[in-house]
């Protein structure tokens, strides 16, 4: 479809394939023949409806495109360009075409932090979200063409990392111990000394001391050691379950890259601009939209906020980004708004329109059986259980698949897509009754219906393997064939609008539609039993390229695809 229009220097050609819109299905298919519409955006609509004669700019293929109109506005509908397009080659281009995106947003380059967990606290639900959410949009750019760079920020640094080599020390735990377990041994010293602290204020005085040592040049080799094998650990576990949730990151980055080096330019540069203000109580403050913001506390020390400055001008140094996404909850908005509009201030090249925080809302009712601190890897054992269970009982389930490894695919797609179906700001609650189930639209409608296209296309691939099927509309001209067509036609347009919007919904939701008319097909057109041997292979083409779409939407997702459940 990439061939559809090309423009006389005057729009971004790709821009103009993903705002093609598929009209809805009465309108796609007028006496016969498709059609598509294009509004121009903001800045173009002028151009096209001050005279016809800018239809003379389209140079479009003919050999696709019957005709051009340009439909003028009527009442609240914009002005735009209808294609008229003749229906053989395009069907060809919906059923044999692989739909490649050309590269010409490749010199774009998005970086996308998310996930970020503490190394001394349990990976919680809201991790999980900016996890899952994160990996979408960077993935889908990545389809788009753009230059993407994941990383994940762990949380490093601070009086915490004190009081939790204070907890190994109360345990007595072993480096045996951490390195099996990390995050959850670790997690119980920094409880223990959190605990203890509380009744005994030496021990807090203990955590900021070692703390400081860690901080100082002069750092003791072996304590340096021992944080550095937490951080390994803690890496290590932590990808074991980033892989189960089909997660790899460019780049794992930690706070305390961020040295008091660079902490102390972050103040120079900030005084240098008159932005870092003194307040009485000793605190120096920044102001954002008349908030004071604190930056250094009366003592000295530096809070967060200036190791994030420090983190983004540093990612703008080494990736001169067009873009950075923050995917992190609602509640960080003040942080980031901060973060943002003061190192615009710092660095005129760090434009504000660079920089997005893509919130997220909460999750509530998340929990395992091990109670409310929610590891990762407990989560992701909970889901491989319980669907366990419900593939025993199933007398759908294919004997030889009774197993823990495809129990744990649909697991994790189970929570994945119950997560990525709801708008992104919203809370929610949880349910894994609901998360799990087999009927409706969950994870397990888009892995069923792979599994089911995949069967018939192995057992019938003799009909079209190695045969040049020209695709033919007077042998899909069925109902329920123009329907899947129509739908197959939107996953450009659709992929534009997940990323334009930032909502990973609008892509989960078009790919149930894309199973529930799947569906009807492969009911009312059956192949094995249909006489007509053009019929079949036309059908087959329509499953291919419907198991095709199915298998790249779910691959931006995160999922891995089932062939057999």
């Amino acid at each position: 479809m990439q061939r559809v229009i090309k423009i006389n220097g005057v729009f971004n050609c790709n821009r103009i394939y993903y705002e093609l819109e598929v009209p809805s299905k009465k309108e796609h298919l007028s006496e016969n023949k498709f059609v598509l519409h294009w509004t121009p955006s903001k800045g173009n609509s002028a151009h096209l409806q001050s005279s016809l004669k800018a239809l003379k700019d389209l140079q479009y293929d003919t050999e696709l495109i019957e005709n051009v109109h340009f439909l003028s506005a009527q009442g609240k509908e914009a002005a735009k360009v209808e294609f008229v397009l003749r229906t053989d080659p395009y069907i060809k281009t919906l059923l044999c075409e692989k739909q490649n995106v050309t590269h010409e947003f490749s010199n774009k380059h998005i970086v996308f932090e998310f996930s970020s967990p503490n190394i001394a606290k349990p990976f919680h639900v809201g991790h999980l979200r900016s996890t899952i959410i994160g990996n979408v949009l960077a993935n889908l750019h990545d389809e788009l063409g753009y230059k993407i760079t994941k990383i994940n920020y762990l949380g490093d640094w601070g009086t915490q990392l004190g009081m939790l080599q204070v907890g190994v020390e109360m345990l007595g735990v072993t480096q045996t111990e951490i390195q099996s377990a990390p995050i959850e041994t670790l997690y119980k010293a920094y409880v223990k000394a959190n605990e203890a602290a509380k009744k005994d204020p030496n021990i807090g005085e203990r955590a900021r001391q070692l703390f400081s040592q860690l901080e100082s040049e002069n750092c003791e080799p072996s304590l340096s050691k021992q944080w550095h094998l937490y951080r390994d650990y803690t890496i290590k576990e932590l990808q074991v379950a980033y892989e189960r949730l089909g997660i790899k990151f460019d780049m794992y980055e930690w706070e305390s890259q961020y040295s008091q080096k660079h902490i102390l330019e972050i103040l120079r540069m900030l005084e240098t601009k008159h932005l870092l203000l003194p307040e009485k109580d000793g605190r120096k403050v920044v102001e954002v939209e008349e908030r004071r913001i604190p930056v250094v506390k009366s003592d000295g020390s530096t809070l967060y906020l200036t190791r994030d400055i420090a983190a983004l001008i540093d990612r703008w140094k080494r990736f001169q980004f067009s873009e950075i996404l923050y995917v992190v909850e609602n509640g960080q908005s003040d942080h980031f708004k901060a973060l943002f509009k003061t190192t615009s201030r710092l660095l005129d090249e760090i434009k504000q329109n660079r920089l997005r925080h893509v919130k997220f809302g909460r999750i509530h009712g998340m929990s395992t059986r091990k109670g409310q601190a929610v590891f990762l890897k407990d989560l992701l054992d909970e889901a491989r259980e319980k669907m366990f269970e419900k593939q025993t009982q199933s007398p759908n389930t294919k004997a030889s698949l009774n197993n823990k490894e495809t129990a744990d695919v649909l697991g994790v797609t189970a929570v994945i897509i119950n997560d990525l179906k709801q708008r992104r700001q919203r809370d929610y609650d949880f349910n894994w009754d609901k998360a799990l189930q087999m009927n409706g639209d969950t994870g397990i409608k888009l892995q069923y219906t792979h599994c089911r296209l995949y069967s018939l296309l192995e057992q019938n691939a003799h009909l079209i393997q190695g045969n040049v099927v020209e695709p033919r509309f007077d042998y899909l001209n069925e109902e329920e064939a123009i329907d899947l067509l129509h739908i197959l036609g939107r996953y450009p347009q659709v992929l534009w609008q997940t990323k334009e919007q930032l909502e990973a919904c609008i892509l989960v939701n078009y790919l149930f539609n894309l199973c529930n008319s799947t569906s009807r097909c492969l009911k009312r057109l059956p192949v094995k039993t249909e006489e007509n041997i053009l019929k079949q292979k036309q059908r087959l083409l329509l499953f291919q390229a419907a198991k095709r779409t199915l298998h790249r939407g779910m691959n931006i997702l995160g999922l891995k695809c089932l062939n057999e459940m």
